[in-house]
């Protein structure tokens, strides 16, 4: 089914979440690449984290603990923000897009969120956000959401939305190109648009 609505994960979709914040807790790693993230550590920043970092072991509450508004606020672009957005409002309209994000129980986490938002995204789209985990909770047949977690993407499908997983070191697609995947992905449903005649 053609999407007529699509859900944007922000950290790690449209920014740079992970490797700034290792870099920004002292560790010693590219912000804008993900080379120095080992795929075996999978889904934990903090086991990434303590491998990395050249003198300390954090708890997960003193790694989130050290992530301040600034930090969530100042998070880089990802290489891809711009393309998609552009290719997403193409496809199903600029007030169908639907920015998603999953603070953490810090207050510093969700207002820095919404700064980046504000910072980053057009005016048009600073009040279309939604904040929670559960993102499966706005699934539908023609909702596509575009995450960086497998965990997001197979409940979010499993409760009958459509998804694309945006390959990143933590996940399943690790080895895939992002942006071929993301091209070839998003490709599909413009092909669908236009057989359907509404290109």
């Amino acid at each position: 089914m053609l999407p007529t609505r699509i859900l944007l994960d922000l950290d790690d979709v449209c920014n740079r979440f992970t490797m700034y914040a290792l870099k920004q807790v002292g560790c010693p790693v590219d912000e804008l690449a993900y080379r120095d993230f080992n795929p075996a550590w999978g889904w934990d920043i903090v086991a990434a984290a303590n491998a990395l970092h050249p003198a300390r072991q954090f708890t997960a509450a003193e790694f989130w603990e050290s992530l301040d508004r600034d930090v969530w606020a100042s998070v880089p672009e990802s290489a891809e923000f711009k393309t998609l957005l552009r290719r997403c409002e193409e496809l199903v309209g600029p007030e169908n897009v639907c920015i998603l994000s999953s603070p953490t129980l810090d207050p510093n986490s969700l207002a820095g969120k919404l700064e980046w938002i504000h910072n980053h995204f057009p005016k048009r789209m600073h009040r279309q956000f939604l904040i929670g985990p559960r993102k499966h909770f706005c699934a539908r047949p023609d909702a596509l959401l575009i995450d960086d977690s497998d965990h997001n993407v197979e409940a979010f499908r499993a409760h009958g939305g459509q998804a694309i997983l945006m390959p990143r070191p933590w996940n399943s697609l690790h080895h895939m190109p992002t942006e071929t995947h993301l091209h070839d992905a998003l490709s599909k449903f413009f092909n669908m648009k236009e057989q359907a005649g509404l290109a």
